[in-house]
């Protein structure tokens, strides 16, 4: 693009661009929107956008459970559509967005976007920008939305949530082992992760659920009482910062009676015993809390054993859950339930019995545990990237797994087929259930759906604003 010869401009013009550039914000994320400005196709212009239903493609298995949505078409404009709808009431939205890396998977203005293309940044940010804005008010005030995401355009993501939910209703990142094996074809450091990015509308009133146990936290976790599971460990410190010029407000005795079962500061009576934190070795050691927190948690948080008159005392290390809930969410994902390949790839070429029918689809359990966190059973889940459906499928093997009533509202464009030929075909399948590759029966999950597509009022817009259902 040729440089902009300023010297011919007038002194009015000038003066209009000294002030655009005085005007604009000091920090955060700027973009050359105006060299980026997304094209619609001609029929939306001057137009409203509304939802058609295709009859012929509803599912219907139990009049119990909740209706599901997908809709076919620029997710722009379904958005649009739904900010007459549904307003507020959306739980939770998951996005799965294109990734920008410049190989050809997504088009901007009817281009598909390379690796050279000098405004491909801009592009992706003006994309991203106005569907994140129209989306967030779709969302609940205690609503969450995440979205996933890879290096490319993490960065400068964050940067754009940041400004439309506030830095402050940051939830967290999380970092998600999608492909244990690296990817094979980068240069220098093979990559394995993704991210997940979490921000609520309001962070007053969001809030985040355990993930469930894992097995090897069954079993490391033992033991469980009226509060929590909890672990056994000494309430001797060892190891760094153990002995009592390193920690002196640590070292204290504390008295035991074996015939009464009872811990306390002092000798209450001849039955009571003294203990120490001595180590086998006789060395001097502390304990791991100090002397207020120990006499307020005496009586709920330590196991004593006695053998040979040895006095030993232990503390209940708590999972940091709440009882069977599971464990509060980390930051860090990495589980064989989150491959990409077998649970995303393999998964999707057994349930429409094709080979490779979409690229990169996500491990339905890295969906599943995303909504897990985020999710209760009657919550409202979109996702207007759908691309696959993974979201879909999640939402209704969540329900089937708690018995719950979440309802999904899918959107995703048909270039490629990718509405008719994948994405309604699995929800068609995991709905009523479907044969896999190797002819075994998969039970379906049940559940309801609508489709439809987006289309265009000219002509009736004042009466479509007054009764936007009757389009729908």
């Amino acid at each position: 693009m040729a440089k902009k010869d300023y010297s011919k401009l007038s002194k009015e013009e000038l003066i209009a661009l000294v002030e655009k550039l005085e005007s604009r914000k000091k920090y955060g994320l700027v973009w050359d929107e105006e060299r980026t400005k997304e094209k619609f196709e001609k029929e939306s212009e001057n137009a409203l956008p509304v939802l058609k239903e295709v009859k012929s493609k509803e599912i219907k298995t139990d009049p119990k459970k909740p209706t599901n949505i997908l809709i076919e078409g620029d997710n722009y404009h379904a958005l649009s559509v739904l900010n007459y709808t549904h307003q507020g009431k959306i739980d939770v939205i998951y996005i799965d967005p294109p990734y920008n890396t410049g190989n050809k998977s997504w088009k901007y203005n009817n281009q598909y976007v390379e690796k050279d293309d000098v405004y491909k940044h801009s592009k992706w940010l003006s994309f991203m920008s106005k569907r994140l804005r129209l989306a967030k008010n779709l969302l609940k005030d205690e609503g969450i939305i995440m979205i996933a995401i890879d290096d490319y355009e993490c960065h400068t993501l964050r940067l754009l949530v940041d400004e439309i939910y506030g830095e402050d209703n940051r939830l967290g990142t999380i970092v998600v082992v999608h492909n244990p094996g690296g990817r094979s074809d980068d240069k220098f450091i093979a990559t394995s992760h993704e991210y997940l990015l979490v921000y609520g509308k309001n962070k007053e009133l969001s809030k985040i659920n355990f993930l469930p146990l894992s097995p090897e936290q069954i079993e490391e976790y033992k033991y469980q009482d009226e509060v929590s599971r909890f672990k056994l460990q000494s309430f001797m410190r060892t190891g760094s910062n153990s002995r009592p010029e390193d920690r002196p407000k640590l070292y204290y005795p504390i008295y035991y009676s074996p015939k009464d079962k009872k811990l306390s500061l002092r000798k209450e009576n001849k039955n009571f015993v003294k203990v120490l934190p001595i180590s086998s070795d006789g060395q001097k050691r502390v304990w791991r809390w100090g002397s207020e927190t120990f006499d307020k948690n005496k009586d709920t948080e330590f196991v004593v054993n006695t053998n040979k008159g040895k006095i030993t005392i232990q503390v209940k290390k708590r999972f940091q859950g709440n009882g069977d809930d599971g464990s509060k969410p980390k930051t860090f994902w990495q589980d064989p339930r989150y491959n990409a390949s077998t649970h995303g790839t393999i998964l999707l070429q057994n349930i429409l019995r094709k080979e490779k029918p979409f690229n990169y689809p996500k491990s339905l359990y890295s969906v599943l545990d995303a909504l897990v966190i985020s999710t209760n059973k009657n919550s409202i889940v979109l996702d207007f990237f759908a691309g696959s459906g993974t979201t879909g499928h999640a939402v209704l093997e969540l329900n089937k797994k708690d018995n719950g009533k979440r309802q999904f509202i899918l959107c995703t464009n048909n270039e490629n087929n990718i509405c008719t030929d994948v994405c309604y075909p699995r929800m068609k399948n995991v709905i009523y259930g479907y044969k896999n590759k190797k002819n075994k029966l998969i039970p379906g999950l049940g559940g309801n759906l609508k489709y439809f597509k987006t289309a265009f009022v000219k002509n009736s817009i004042e009466k479509y604003r007054t009764h936007p259902f009757k389009f729908l």
